[in-house]
């Protein structure tokens, strides 16, 4: 498998000093296939387009959809599935934690990822370019600190993680590129004369450099060409959380039945979550309440992206032709379901359904009997008969 840069507007190989330059993102999956040839590919994506914004901010310890509702409404893109994003492994700052977050400020790499796939290249993993240079030393100092640069003409990007302090990147661009990291690496050198640093680009830059800081009498201070970072074996498990690509899809009906499933049952176990945390939070005063709204809410933002993933399911279920109509019906209870009802258990038959849940203790009158109106479908009759304590149980027959 390949790795291959963007960064700019160009591409960069592993068999070629010369980069290859491309007019704007719509236009770079035909430049990189022209050069490629007609043969399939599978490649690994350095993606660093300028539209790429990575920023260092504090954070929650936990999963992605924990730091969409914590920091989406700070940075919208994270919480737009156009855009993709990722972070870097989340570390201790003090008594809390921080991150680096990755986001484009354009939704252009699904496009991008298409557009390859059209031209039979496939994109199997796609990574910013710091989390790349990071991974790039063969060593690392006695002290643990790291700088790393990417270093071209007429652009730079660089991570550094002091010993001493936080991480960070530094991005420069244009023609004044080259003397602002001049400035800011005789900086660091300054104050850290034996610090290792690994410069990734064309040996010969450091000439454009020598004005701000000679790097002839720096055996601390090591190059390593473009071409032959991104030959190395670089590991970089797909799990990692700055992967910026969803996991594979599910691309055979048979798949997708059982993902739909899946996708209910993790529906239900967090309609149930929700319902216990609404439980204990009525039993609860004052702060404590508080903090159970806010856990809430998080789950509900999961509810709703569930919603997508079934209706995405629910559309291959109908080219496959499954019947009974399940897939609708997954389909509509996701996107009907009150937040005050938690769903226990689905049971399908070819005739017909049954749905068994609760309501809330404090839930509205007339909640459910709306709710019942809203699932109502001409390929389905439907019943809905109450229980003690707030169950339910919602019945229907399919329309034949």
């Amino acid at each position: 498998m390949n790795t291959v840069l963007l960064w700019g507007d160009r591409w960069w190989l592993s068999d070629s000093a010369e980069p290859l330059p491309f007019a704007d993102l719509d236009e770079a999956a035909s430049v990189l296939a022209a050069r490629l040839g007609p043969k399939p590919a599978r490649l690994r994506l350095i993606y660093q387009p300028d539209s790429l914004a990575t920023v260092a901010t504090p954070c929650p310890k936990g999963s992605r959809s924990t730091l969409i509702a914590a920091l989406s409404a700070g940075f919208p893109a994270i919480g737009t599935p156009s855009h993709a994003w990722s972070h870097e492994p989340i570390l201790a700052k003090g008594d809390s934690f921080a991150t680096l977050l990755h986001f484009e400020r354009e939704p252009r790499l699904d496009a991008l990822v298409d557009q390859l796939a059209a031209q039979s290249i496939t994109v199997d993993t796609v990574w910013p370019l710091t989390t790349f240079l990071h991974s790039l030393p063969d060593e690392w100092s006695e002290s643990g600190a790291v700088t790393v640069a990417a270093v071209s003409a007429d652009r730079v990007c660089a991570y550094r993680h002091p010993a001493d302090g936080e991480r960070g990147i530094a991005r420069w661009d244009g023609e004044s590129a080259l003397d602002e990291f001049g400035t800011w690496l005789r900086e660091i050198l300054g104050r850290n004369l034996e610090e290792p640093i690994l410069l990734v680009g064309d040996p010969e830059i450091a000439t454009a450099l020598e004005p701000h800081v000679p790097l002839g009498d720096r055996p601390n201070v090591k190059w390593l060409s473009l071409t032959k970072a991104l030959t190395r074996g670089v590991a970089l498990p797909r799990n990692h959380p700055a992967q910026f690509l969803p996991p594979n899809p599910i691309v055979t009906p048979q798949r997708a039945a059982l993902a739909a499933s899946l996708a209910f049952v993790a529906l239900a176990g967090w309609s149930g979550a929700a319902y216990a945390h609404d439980v204990v939070a009525w039993r609860t005063a004052g702060a404590d309440r508080e903090i159970r709204k806010q856990e809430l809410r998080a789950e509900v933002a999961h509810l709703q992206a569930n919603a997508g993933e079934i209706t995405r399911l629910r559309e291959a279920l109908g080219r496959a032709a499954i019947r009974p109509p399940a897939g609708l019906l997954l389909q509509k209870i996701a996107a009907t379901t009150p937040k005050e009802a938690a769903c226990d258990e689905l049971s399908l038959t070819d005739t017909g359904f049954a749905l068994h849940g609760h309501l809330a203790p404090s839930v509205p009158a007339g909640t459910a009997e709306a709710w019942r109106a809203r699932l109502t479908d001409p390929a389905w009759s439907l019943d809905l008969k109450p229980g003690r304590d707030g169950a339910f149980t919602l019945s229907g027959d399919f329309s034949r």
